[in-house]
C-alpha cells in the first residue's frame, strides 16, 4: 500500500488523516501500523472455517481452505 494517497482508495479521509498520526507518533509507516495491527488481532485465537465449521489457528486458514476445499 503507497504512503501517499492510499486514503482515496480505501476509507475516509479523516480516518486516514488519524491512522497517518498514529503511524507517525509510534515511528511506523501506515503499512506497518496496520499490519502490526492486524497481527495483534490474530494471535491466540481460533478461526471456523466458513465451509466446513472447522476450527483452526489464522496462520494456517490459508492451508486448510487449499487442502480440504480445492477449487475446481
Amino acid at each position: 500500500m503507497p504512503e501517499r494517497g492510499w486514503c482515496s482508495l480505501t476509507v475516509r479521509e479523516g480516518a486516514a488523516r488519524r491512522v497517518g498520526e498514529e503511524a507517525e507518533a509510534r515511528g511506523l509507516s501506515v503499512d506497518g501500523l496496520i499490519s502490526s495491527l492486524m497481527a495483534q488481532g490474530s494471535r491466540g485465537s481460533w478461526l471456523t472455517c466458513r465451509t466446513c465449521g472447522a476450527r483452526v489457528k489464522p496462520e494456517n486458514m490459508d492451508k486448510h481452505v487449499a487442502r480440504a476445499h480445492p477449487r475446481r
